[in-house]
């Protein structure tokens, strides 16, 4: 016997609490079903925002904070820039504490989670799972890049990811406890950036990402090989993992009463691949689009709504990404070189929430 409620969301860490916590608190009758026995995703994420961003969510986060980033040093194949900023302006986080807060907030709003929930078989708004069936008004897709419920569904591809790989190294020397380092090498790791993101003075995440899986081995190697990350190979690894992240939207994220949000969607900034916020405030979008379409009789337009509000910015970080891509290594060292002197560096420190860098 199924049962009925008017939303029903596939995919349990923060991007489905957030759009469950929308929905469940307007009054719906909402599920969130979670394949998992655990919500989230077991700390699979690097977690740097900026606290404006991670404010945007609605998530209660202080708790899930590790430490606090004042700036970056960005590296070239020969040059290197340190940038502080004038106030705090971004964190590090246990993304497995806010993925937790974020589904907890969703059923303390009324939501009810089903763990161990996978959905086995997609009907139309009848959805399979182990422990029965689900019958709901609208079907919302927060299960990721790859997404079950795109898949069924039949939505557009992503056409473009880039491939990361991460370790969380421990028993370290950490070269800068309050500035995140970050590399641009185009031959190296080509088609994105590495990062070593300090989580206290012994520890660190340190990673890359690369525009071609097969590349992955050799960047490894190479970036691993460059004298500041080099030390990060003798550490303990607590942690490692690799993740295929959409850097470009689907080119459709609705289809009739079935919807999809957050990695599921694509809605991640070309430039980072960081999804947490944008996911975050269209989760937002879709809580609202529901109601008018559940309480109004509205039409839902939900894709319309959210590129609308958001696809601007993320088509500007699409395109930095592009043009990033473009660069030789001595161009790449003559930018970091000229952006070196006093007036840039006092420019630069007051510019920049790294989440809406782009404001509309």
């Amino acid at each position: 016997m199924s049962e009925f409620f008017d939303v029903a969301v596939v995919g349990g860490s923060a991007i489905g609490g957030v759009c469950a916590a929308e929905c469940a608190k307007r009054g719906y009758k909402t599920v969130i079903l979670e394949e998992d026995p655990v919500v989230g995703k077991f700390r699979r994420c690097t977690s740097i925002c900026s606290t404006s961003g991670l404010r945007s969510t609605g998530v209660p986060f202080s708790d899930s904070v590790l430490n606090t980033v004042m700036g970056a040093v960005i590296h070239s194949p020969r040059n290197e820039l340190t940038l502080r900023m004038r106030e705090k302006r971004a964190v590090v986080f246990d993304r497995q504490v806010f993925d937790e807060r974020s589904v907890g907030s969703a059923v303390s709003h009324g939501a009810e989670l089903r763990l161990d929930s996978r959905v086995t078989a997609f009907r139309w708004r009848n959805l399979s799972t182990r422990a029965g069936d689900v019958n709901s008004s609208i079907v919302v897709g927060a299960d990721g890049a790859a997404s079950s419920t795109a898949a069924a569904y039949g939505f557009p591809a992503i056409n473009r990811f880039v491939y990361c790989y991460e370790a969380e190294v421990a028993s370290v020397d950490v070269s800068h406890r309050d500035l995140v380092e970050v590399f641009f090498d185009n031959v190296a790791i080509p088609g994105f950036f590495g990062w070593i993101v300090p989580v206290d003075e012994r520890t660190a995440r340190v990673g890359f990402g690369v525009n071609d899986p097969s590349r992955l081995p050799k960047a490894k190697h190479d970036f691993f090989a460059k004298k500041e990350v080099a030390p990060y190979s003798s550490g303990e690894i607590v942690r490692e993992f690799h993740a295929a992240i959409p850097v470009r939207a689907r080119k459709s994220t609705q289809k009739d009463s079935v919807i999809l949000v957050g990695d599921a969607a694509g809605q991640t900034k070309s430039t980072t691949g960081g999804g947490l916020v944008f996911g975050s405030v269209c989760a937002k979008v879709a809580g609202e689009s529901i109601d008018m379409h559940l309480s109004d009789g509205e039409k839902l337009d939900y894709d319309r709504r959210w590129r609308s509000a958001y696809g601007l910015p993320l088509s500007l970080h699409r395109n930095v990404r592009r043009i990033a891509d473009r660069l030789d290594n001595s161009l790449l060292d003559a930018i970091v070189s000229l952006n070196s002197n006093p007036l840039s560096l006092s420019l630069l420190s007051r510019f920049g929430d790294m989440d809406f860098l782009f404001k509309v």
